[in-house]
């Protein structure tokens, strides 16, 4: 289910293939009766290389024939007896130029980044003047070409030699969110929030696909393959045998960061809450960045159990969560000034 901005529910009963190219023949399509849609686009849509975005669309169909007389036999277009709610996709290409298109490695972590909006502190340079959003590459192509009748689901790399290269539905997809215009802080801006949750489960769909393609992650440095990391995020690392994971020296190596220290579960969920509120981190940039390990995740592992153990990364912007406090410990699983 999905909801477009003109807040219609879009349903699809059961699973459904779509062709990403041009049928060899006529399909038919169903009569519409009202269609503010911009109609699909016809042809091949991938010459030599380019991402595209799949979009999934309202539209109002007709479905059978009512009686009619008077029009001596002919055909008839108003005489449809049932208007009926239906979904179209559509591909709609996203510009690039062909420097972008140079560096296929980056190339899924811009047009992320590119969708998400790099500024989300607008509102501290001037809270007067209302939080308001970033502009993205989603803004870009409203109202020209992405309507507000369409939701996209997934940004697509597709190229003539190699086919369909990655498909990253998080770059595009947010969950439903309150209005900007009913947040009255930054600090509740619910908008921020789903963008901050999209931005980490991209990154985490991101290193499953790298993890996945057969050759170890060990060598893995996050610069091979991003700009920008979330502002908070999971890293599943590779300890003892476990070789399908990173090892996050060799993956923030070119960064600024100190050895991890530890944090109780509990703190995870707020530490991932706060950072919304925080810039992306750029992975290029000498400022530093905070690393923790998670006390239950480590402490389970360390017993002999087969938990996949992950080190968290925060931008450092962020409050320094492994402060000693006066509070439970654990001797083995605390930090110590």
């Amino acid at each position: 289910v999905a909801i477009n901005r003109q807040g219609d529910a879009l349903l699809l009963a059961s699973d459904t293939q779509v062709q990403l190219v041009a049928p060899s023949r006529t399909v038919q399509a169903p009569a519409t009766i009202f269609e503010p849609c911009t109609p699909p686009q016809a042809g091949v849509y991938v010459a030599d290389a380019g991402v595209y975005l799949l979009t999934i669309c309202s539209v109002e169909a007709g479905d059978g024939s009512a009686v009619v007389s008077g029009l001596g036999g002919q055909p008839s277009g108003c005489n449809i007896r049932y208007a009926v709610d239906a979904v179209q996709f559509r591909l709609i290409e996203i510009p690039l130029t062909a420097g972008e298109l140079s560096q296929p490695n980056l190339l899924r972590n811009r047009i992320a980044y590119g969708c998400f909006g790099m500024d989300p502190l607008r509102y501290a340079i001037d809270p007067f003047a209302g939080i308001g959003s970033s502009a993205t590459a989603l803004d870009e192509l409203r109202p020209r070409t992405l309507t507000d009748c369409d939701v996209p689901l997934a940004a697509i790399y597709w190229t003539a030699t190699a086919g369909l290269v990655w498909i990253d539905m998080w770059s595009v997809r947010r969950r439903v969110a309150r209005s900007n215009a009913a947040a009255s802080a930054a600090a509740e801006d619910d908008a921020l929030m789903a963008t901050a949750e999209a931005m980490r489960e991209q990154f985490l769909a991101q290193i499953a696909d790298q993890t996945a393609t057969g050759t170890s992650p060990l060598a893995a440095m996050a610069s091979d393959s991003f700009e920008h990391l979330p502002p908070a995020g999971l890293l599943p690392i590779a300890i003892g045998s476990n070789i399908r994971a990173f090892g996050y020296a060799q993956f923030f190596s070119g960064m600024t960061f100190k050895p991890p220290v530890y944090i109780e579960g509990g703190a995870l969920a707020a530490l991932l809450h706060h950072s919304s509120q925080f810039p992306p981190i750029d992975v290029n940039s000498a400022e530093m960045i905070w690393l923790y390990f998670v006390r239950e995740n480590m402490q389970v592992h360390d017993g002999g159990f087969a938990n996949q153990p992950y080190v968290v990364f925060a931008n450092a912007n962020l409050p320094f969560y492994g402060e000693s406090r006066f509070d439970r410990s654990h001797y083995d699983y605390s930090n110590y000034v």
